[in-house]
């Protein structure tokens, strides 16, 4: 169909051509005329309005155009064409003329040829009964302009502006023609059938792939661009922070053990996979702003346009992870950890594509777009924890124990912690370890810090009972002291007291704080005897993989290859000497973060947590983080179906928007 329509309109032997724009011209204008009324006519419309479909086009070219428009409605269809100057050929084609006067007045409406001798017949001119020439038979359609604007004469024989028939005089005319004194007789019928098919979602879903795909293979920049950024920006940032001692005793050369910046490369590579998600998403939707509203009358499915081009973002931004990570990680050295590493980024790169989509939706213009990316951009590099940490935050829109919400919406920061908590806890050194070294943090934490604050507040609790009157600060260790212990018993499965329930101001005496102290004799000696056993297996599992001396070369290469001293020191804490604090009646531990439970709830783990609790499970950080970046990855496809940011925006210009539009293009000039 659309070859023979291309070979109708004389457009055949150009049907590879490019179009092009206005300003940077492909085919010719007559050309690009034909081509705007092919898209029209590829559908087969069932009613199609056309303003000067042949003006600025040859006169076969005008009449081939007719032909078609002509065979559309020998097929059922109506056809409304204004035309101005048609040749004698071109006039003879259509089936009914009507003729506005000035002021919209209907003038006639019948037979082409029959309105020259309708209109002769009003001026009674003598040869008011012949229409066509009796010599060639052609039709002068000037004729009817000519009479109906025919000027009156002046005495000296000149001219003047007013007409001989007013548009009313000839409105009248024609009614009483008609023989209708209300209106001239219009027949009116039902609409033709359209006989253009919409193909179903599926076939849509192809057809958008297809265009889409064969859009970009056009475009050599875009393809340029979208094939090397991703693994030019890992090649310079994983070069450029290479870094190994250059001290002549180092004999060894880049270690990975050494290099302090991998940290700073799995948080870049997410920043990194967020903005080239969004700058090559920013404009899918709204370049095809006009073609979409072409093709609105059709009704296509908006879910098969939508998938279309998730689908092909997604490809891509496949394609552009796999590239960053085996490039990134393999100038790092990074080992065994290729596939985490891209499904991860991927995860991101996907959730910023989804980003991009709907602000490319929403707003009207490019630049609009790329002015508000940094403005996403920027709050996932502040808030995704990294570079300042959530308890380091303004306190009054945060709080120590918990994640503020606003973290809990980046992305950055659920990439980030997935990638760097696995790195840690999965990589083929540490993970032989985790677990000694997370009971080894435990006991040492209880012992150090935790019993050793208790044993102070219950020091005061002694102190302030001595006194008669109730302190504040009696009450309040108290508290402190009784959450503790309780949480022990609930957490603890070897640890069971109910003395913490005798810690009330009414019922706190002597006996009740000796034996609290009693107890927290017996928790010191536990976790005393669990960090002893947990470094003595530790060692025997060290000295069963070093005892040989080529044994032990292999244990240090394994080290060295896979442990990160600078991600140790991020994900255990270590450059924070605050290693305890009391919020809320409770010790909130801040060392050794990757190492400690998370409290009950999906969303009150802390960061660097090593699992997550959802629904009663625990769950490895790494598969849940990811899982949150795709439920948000749906909650944005969602909002762009249904055009949730679209209607907002929209709903918040209202509001904002006191006047109408011709007052702010006044208040504005």
């Amino acid at each position: 169909t659309v070859l023979r329509l291309l070979q109708s309109l004389g457009l055949y032997e150009i049907k590879d051509m490019k179009v092009g724009s206005p300003l940077n011209k492909k085919i010719s204008g007559g050309q690009r005329k034909r081509l705007n009324i092919a898209l029209e006519l590829i559908r087969e419309p069932a009613v199609l309005f056309l303003d000067e479909p042949t003006s600025g086009l040859s006169s076969r070219d005008s009449e081939n155009i007719l032909d078609l428009l002509k065979e559309l409605s020998l097929k059922g269809k109506l056809v409304f064409i204004v035309i101005h100057q048609p040749s004698s050929d071109i006039f003879k084609m259509f089936d009914k003329l009507l003729l506005l006067d000035y002021g919209g007045y209907l003038i006639y409406n019948g037979d082409p040829v029959d309105s020259i001798i309708y209109f002769k017949s009003r001026i009674q001119q003598a040869d008011w009964n012949e229409s066509e020439c009796h010599l060639c038979g052609n039709v002068n359609p000037e004729q009817l302009f000519n009479i109906v604007e025919a000027k009156v004469i002046d005495e000296y024989g000149n001219f003047t502006g007013i007409r001989k028939t007013s548009p009313t005089e000839w409105s009248k005319h024609f009614k009483k023609f008609s023989g209708d004194s209300e209106h001239a007789k219009i027949e009116y019928g039902k609409l033709p059938k359209i006989s253009f098919k919409i193909p179903h979602r599926i076939k849509q879903l192809f057809i958008f792939l297809k265009r889409d795909v064969l859009s970009k293979l056009a475009n050599t920049q875009y393809l340029v661009i979208n094939l090397f950024e991703a693994p030019l920006l890992a090649l310079l940032l994983s070069f450029i922070i290479k870094y190994y001692s250059v001290d002549a005793l180092n004999s060894i050369g880049y270690v990975f053990n050494e290099n302090s910046n991998l940290p700073v490369y799995i948080f870049m590579s997410v920043i990194i996979a967020l903005f080239i998600g969004l700058t090559m998403s920013a404009e899918e939707i709204i370049k095809d702003r006009k073609i979409l509203r072409r093709e609105s009358f059709l009704n296509l499915n908006r879910n098969s346009y939508l998938l279309s081009k998730i689908a092909i973002l997604l490809s891509i931004s496949a394609l552009q992870a796999l590239l960053f990570t085996l490039i990134g990680n393999t100038v790092l050295e990074i080992k065994g950890m290729y596939f985490h590493y891209w499904i991860m980024l991927f995860s991101t790169w996907t959730f910023a594509n989804l980003l991009g989509l709907n602000i490319s939706d929403s707003f009207k213009t490019s630049v609009t777009i790329y002015i508000l990316i940094p403005f996403l951009i920027i709050p996932q590099i502040i808030l995704s924890g990294v570079l300042v940490k959530f308890d380091k935050l303004n306190p009054t829109i945060s709080k120590p124990n918990t994640i503020p919400w606003y973290g809990e919406i980046m992305s950055a920061r659920w990439a980030y912690e997935g990638l760097a908590v696995h790195q840690f806890m999965a990589n083929e050194y540490e993970k032989q370890f985790y677990l000694f070294d997370k009971l080894k943090a435990k006991a040492d934490f209880a012992n150090n810090f935790k019993l050793t604050k208790l044993n102070n507040h219950l020091s005061i609790i002694r102190r302030e009972l001595k006194k008669d009157t109730l302190s504040p600060k009696l009450v309040y260790s108290l508290q402190l002291i009784q959450n503790e212990l309780k949480a022990e018993c609930e957490s603890n499965p070897y640890f069971s007291s109910d003395v913490y329930k005798k810690l009330t101001p009414a019922l706190i005496n002597r006996t009740t704080i000796d034996s609290v102290q009693y107890q927290f004799d017996i928790l010191r000696q536990y976790y005393i005897r669990l960090y002893n056993n947990a470094d003595k297996k530790k060692d025997e599992l060290i000295r069963d993989m070093s005892d040989t001396p080529d044994k032990k070369e292999v244990f240090l290469k394994l080290k060295r290859d896979y442990l990160n001293d600078a991600l140790s020191d991020f994900v255990t804490n270590a450059d924070d000497l605050t290693r305890i604090i009391e919020y809320d009646n409770r010790l909130l531990q801040k060392t050794n973060p990757i190492y400690a439970e998370p409290r009950v709830g999906m969303f009150s783990a802390h960061f660097y947590s090593p699992v997550k609790r959802f629904a009663g499970l625990r769950v490895n950080s790494f598969w849940f983080n990811l899982g949150v970046i795709w439920f948000m990855c749906i909650l944005l496809y969602l909002s762009l179906y249904f055009r949730l940011l679209y209607k907002l925006l929209t709903l918040i210009e209202g509001w904002g928007l006191p006047f109408t539009k011709t007052e702010i293009k006044h208040s504005r000039l």
